[in-house]
């Protein structure tokens, strides 16, 4: 199961994720990270997310290239240490633009 509930700030909008991101799930996340006319800025705060498989892995990747066709920004957030090390260990931090730190809302989380 995955929750999302979404903050607004000047800069865009953050998708606050809560649960496991997969193959079940990663439908709700592509819905809600839908580009929306005039927006530049989105971020996707991973602070409650508890799983990630390969198939989540692979659906950020493709909300940021949609994202980027479309002349945007994506930004993960808070990744817990767990997440963190599977970005690390298949390069996605190299891939994604990963913060502890929220541009959209102007703070931590």
């Amino acid at each position: 199961m995955l929750a999302v509930s979404v903050t607004k700030g000047a800069y865009g909008r953050c998708l606050n994720l809560k649960g496991e991101l997969d193959m079940e799930t990663l439908a709700t996340l592509e819905r809600a990270a839908e580009v929306q006319e005039g927006e530049r800025q989105l971020e996707i705060n991973l602070a409650g997310v508890s799983f990630i498989d390969s198939t989540g892995l692979r659906g950020l990747l493709e909300i940021q290239r949609r994202w980027s066709m479309k002349g945007g920004e994506v930004r993960v957030i808070n990744p817990c240490p767990e997440i963190a090390e599977v970005f690390r260990l298949v390069g996605m931090e190299e891939l994604l633009d990963c913060s502890d730190q929220s541009q959209v809302t102007g703070g931590e989380y």
